[in-house]
């Protein structure tokens, strides 16, 4: 099966952001879309189970790294990573080989240790899973210019 190509505007995270698990997990492109990120991949053989539908790791996986950007782009967090406290998934509909899986996110709250976010995976405007979040907050990053947000800035 070729792979399509991804909508317009989606590019991939640079390499100071995918590392370890997200890039052995095949990770996912971002775009801005009023002054938020959004996200999304394509459902490759690589992703799916043995029903032939995307795995719930990695839709975890997506998810997990996806909130914490998408609080740290649209809130302009300064902080350097945001450990995860807690992950809380909901799978709604399988997500189907080849299919283009939209990555949309919230920021709920924002203290001065945590960042709690929520989020939806959908395929063709149809949720299929949702997610809830919770980040610890870290220091802000010593060099600013190089830190998640500034790398995301600079990218879109």
């Amino acid at each position: 099966m070729a792979s399509l190509p991804p909508p317009p505007g989606f590019v991939p995270l640079p390499e100071s952001l995918v590392s370890g698990f997200n890039l052995a997990s095949g990770g996912f492109l971002v775009a801005q879309e009023a002054g938020a990120l959004i996200g999304g991949f394509r459902v490759t053989a690589a992703c799916c189970n043995r029903a032939g539908f995307c795995h719930g790791g990695k839709l975890a996986t997506v998810c997990d790294v996806f909130l914490a950007l998408a609080a740290v782009y649209r809130e302009d967090l300064r902080d350097d990573f945001l450990p995860t406290v807690s992950l809380t998934m909901d799978f709604m509909a399988p997500v189907a080989l080849g299919a283009w899986a939209d990555l949309q996110a919230d920021t709920l709250r924002i203290t001065r240790s945590l960042v709690f976010t929520q989020g939806l995976v959908t395929v063709d405007g149809i949720p299929a899973a949702r997610a809830s979040a919770v980040y610890h907050r870290t220091p802000p990053a010593r060099d600013s210019e190089n830190s998640m947000g500034a790398a995301l800035r600079a990218l879109l």
